[in-house]
């Protein structure tokens, strides 16, 4: 029982480290370091809600940092840190014909629970 474990696919040509925030003190936030054109993958996030993914991307002209994503509180799991400009970077949701696949075995938390 739970949402599917946070992807993040980094497309850009640089090492990324950042922070995945989750919604309840019940869960532990995640730390990740993705390396160019690749993906981390949490490890665990049980009927956690996503509030914030961070990002900084460390650059041979030193660290930026990008736009992050925000939410009050999402079920989905599919992220990708993109370039918009030479010097802008950004933390998307990942969006595709597919939406996140929600587990067979799924069920909505309670209110105690989010």
């Amino acid at each position: 029982m739970g949402y599917p474990l946070v992807e993040i696919y980094n497309s850009t040509n640089y090492v990324v480290s950042g922070n995945v925030d989750y919604a309840s003190i019940f869960c532990s936030n995640d730390s990740y370091t993705v390396t160019p054109l690749t993906t981390w993958k949490a490890s665990s996030r049980g009927v956690c809600l996503l509030t914030k993914i961070t990002a900084t991307v460390k650059t041979p002209n030193g660290d930026i940092v990008a736009t992050p994503y925000e939410s009050s509180g999402t079920s989905y799991s599919q992220f990708a840190i993109i370039q918009k400009t030479p010097t802008t970077f950004a933390v998307t949701r990942i969006v595709n014909s597919a939406e996140d696949a929600i587990p067979e075995d799924y069920v909505e938390p309670t209110t105690q629970q989010k």
